[in-house]
């Protein structure tokens, strides 16, 4: 029952870690990011499975933005 289950969910599965490091990985390399707290970002990508990445992705800001505070 389980492996029948997980053979159906591995692509699933698959997809959301792969999300998930190319996410934290472009996440370690920006300068900044949208509401300037990297660690609140780090929380959405891996708490929010397979959405928390496609969320950082949508509304992550963009590089080349000023920031609001300068």
């Amino acid at each position: 029952m389980l492996v029948d289950i997980l053979k159906i969910l591995w692509p699933v599965l698959l997809l959301q870690v792969i999300l998930q490091v190319i996410a934290l990985i472009n996440l370690k390399n920006r300068k900044q990011v949208r509401f300037h707290n990297k660690w609140i970002w780090v929380a959405i990508i891996i708490l929010g499975e397979i959405l928390g990445p496609i969320a950082y992705f949508l509304f992550r800001g963009n590089e080349d933005e000023p920031s609001s505070n300068d």
